[in-house]
């Protein structure tokens, strides 16, 4: 009855639920430690977890990952550099600042001293022989970037498991020796690769020198995905320029036997770039890419202006004070970001305007907002209680003309 499914979302509010529910893991956000969130990383982490949210609400279950670079050469580096300048490190941990200008220094000196390249090189194999010296440093560095990545996670209020790179580290030669056993591998100058049907391009699952590759760990993830966690739908929200990557490990999956269609399911939900107003890769005035942080500060900022602009019109916001004024426009700005970057295209590149984005008129998330709360202020002040303003008894349905009338206390039509 079409009664009946009316009263059911009145009280229960709309639910989907799927008829067989999954689980299915999201890779999403995914920064490299050591360098900061970027304006790259936009995308993905707004994308990534509107798209948790739509598959929670089904009642699957759904794991969150977050995909960190935190293993490989890079941190041969890093320790390096960390011992060289800081030598009592073990007994009294450094302030490093920035650590995105640290790795910068330290990659300097990498390009120009050959001893330090060694030095990084011998260092990057004691990581990966489980040094307990050189591991102690690398925990601390990625302790610096976790902290400053949830800073943002937690300002647009994104939740995510970590579970980077080196994870999957310790599963690689097992992955390795699985493929070489079912013939999947193949050797190429030296190379263990995949060739997968109908691509140039092979997938390099340990290099010339016998070691590991971003397609090394992927296919060590993908495996670990869909045989341990029993995960039957995984989604990599990754920008649109890795589509030949993941489509190489997905199909190295299917000739694995991990990956069997239509019983498991494989997703590349890749996106277009985030530019500027002027069409070019969004840039600060040094030329870099903006930082992320930047990006929330600037719209939380402009908000926070409209809001000034705007006491003295509204007795409401006249009535905020000045840490009211600044949570609301930091509620605004992140709701803002949010909803213009998931009303564009996803596959599109798109240019990033804050004067459209906080628009008060216009598609906008603080349109919305406003909308919702002049209809709250509207029963309010008729001293209405939203909770018990609809009388169910009142809902008749009008089969000749095929709507539904919602007659309550405060109705027009009552």
């Amino acid at each position: 009855m079409m009664e009946e499914e009316l009263l059911k979302v009145l009280v229960n509010g709309i639910a989907y639920k799927s008829a067989t529910p999954e689980k299915i893991l999201v890779d999403f956000s995914s920064p490299n430690i050591a360098k900061e969130l970027h304006v790259g990383h936009l995308r993905s982490t707004i994308i990534g977890d509107t798209t948790c949210k739509i598959f929670e609400f089904m009642g699957n279950e759904v794991l969150r990952v977050n995909h960190v670079g935190d293993w490989g050469t890079q941190f041969g580096m890093l320790t390096a550099s960390l011992f060289d300048e800081y030598p009592d490190f073990m007994d009294k941990k450094p302030n490093l600042g920035e650590l995105k200008l640290f790795y910068q220094k330290s990659k300097e000196r990498f390009d120009k001293d050959e001893e330090f390249k060694k030095k990084s090189h011998e260092n990057v194999v004691k990581l990966q022989g489980g040094d307990p010296k050189i591991t102690e440093a690398w925990k601390y560095l990625c302790d610096i970037s976790r902290k400053e990545f949830q800073l943002i996670y937690d300002r647009l209020d994104i939740k995510l498991q970590e579970v980077g790179e080196s994870f999957y580290n310790p599963f690689i030669p097992s992955t390795i020796k699985f493929l070489e056993d079912k013939g999947i591998i193949k050797i190429d100058k030296g190379a263990k690769v995949i060739f997968v049907p109908k691509q140039k391009t092979p997938l390099i699952a340990q290099k010339t020198d016998g070691g590991y590759s971003y397609d090394s760990t992927d296919l060590a993830a993908i495996r670990y995905r869909f045989m341990d966690l029993k995960c039957n739908r995984l989604i990599y929200v990754t920008d649109i320029g890795q589509e030949l990557h993941f489509k190489l490990i997905f199909e190295a999956a299917k000739m694995a036997g991990w990956h069997i269609p239509p019983k498991t399911r494989t997703d590349h939900m890749g996106f277009g770039l985030v530019l500027g107003e002027d069409g070019k890769k969004i840039k600060t005035r040094e030329g870099k890419s903006e930082k992320f942080m930047d990006l929330l500060d600037e719209a939380a900022d402009r908000a926070y202006k409209q809001l000034a602009e705007r006491k003295k019109e509204s007795s409401a916001i006249a009535a905020l004070s000045e840490e009211e004024l600044k949570q609301s426009a930091e509620r605004i700005g992140m709701a803002s970001i949010k909803y213009f970057d998931l009303k564009q295209n996803r596959i599109s590149n798109y240019p990033f305007s804050y004067t459209k984005m906080l628009d008060p008129k216009g598609d906008t998330a603080l349109y919305l907002l406003y909308a919702y709360a002049r209809l709250d202020s509207i029963l309010r002040k008729a001293g209405i209680d939203q909770a018990k303003a609809l009388d169910l008894s009142l809902i008749h349905i009008c089969r000749c003309r095929r709507y539904a009338v919602c007659r309550s206390r405060w109705s027009p039509y009552h």
